[in-house]
């Protein structure tokens, strides 16, 4: 975004995360994680429909889809450098996205992608920046596609800070609240929430009382 057209227009930024569990029955999504991640470097250009962004896709076996492979509403252009280390490959690509997929709300120039947007096995990131009307719409949009855990808004002088529950500890707590954990007596136990979740009954005993430990945290500071 271009500094002296937007002097003076109050900018926001957010950070929208997705949990691996919401999305990984899509195609594009089981698709794309073959690779280890997939991480936003920069934008190269919004035009005629189209965002072109520069992502770093890293592999174990060194295979990444070729220039023309498409993943949902976004496709590969170009392949531009490779690198190793250790036992991961490196690519950096080009890759064009659609209207589909959410370039229509970049073609105003008054919203970005920003560092940090990734996929990964744990769940998908999206950060971005701009226009609070812009970002109102992004958001729903985004909703309607897919389920969102956790919307996190930049604090002045702070930037986009990741405060309170990880993304887990949210899931975890969500279900022990919907499930009746908090309601006296109890209507589940651990045993049934870690049934539900597929996780160990140790993992969901320590992650709820971290995530409570987080919440009250916060709670006490705001009360100060």
């Amino acid at each position: 975004m271009c500094p002296s057209r937007y002097k003076g227009v109050h900018m926001r930024a957010v950070r929208v995360e997705c949990a691996i569990s919401s999305i990984e029955h899509q195609p594009a999504v089981k698709e794309a994680l073959q690779a280890v991640s997939w991480d936003y470097r920069g934008t190269l250009d919004c035009a005629d429909g189209r965002l072109l962004i520069m992502c770093e896709c890293i592999t174990t076996d060194g295979v990444c889809p070729p220039p023309g492979f498409r993943i949902g509403g976004a496709k590969i252009v170009e392949i531009l450098e490779e690198w190793s280390t250790d036992y991961l490959t490196h690519h950096l690509i080009s890759l064009e996205i659609d209207k589909r997929a959410g370039s229509r709300f970049f073609e105003n120039h008054d919203l970005t992608l920003l560092a940090g947007s990734n996929l990964t096995s744990k769940g998908m990131v999206i950060q971005v920046a701009g226009r609070q009307s812009s970002i109102v719409r992004f958001l729903s949009s985004v909703r309607e596609t897919i389920p969102v855990e956790r919307v996190t808004s930049a604090k002045t002088s702070e930037g986009i800070i990741q405060k309170g529950p990880s993304l887990q500890q949210h899931r975890i707590i969500k279900h022990a609240h919907r499930n009746g954990w908090y309601e006296v007596p109890k209507k589940i136990s651990i045993r049934g929430l870690a049934s539900k979740l597929g996780l160990s009954k140790s993992t969901v005993a320590e992650q709820l009382v971290r995530a409570e430990s987080e919440i009250v945290g916060s709670f006490l500071e705001k009360t100060r």
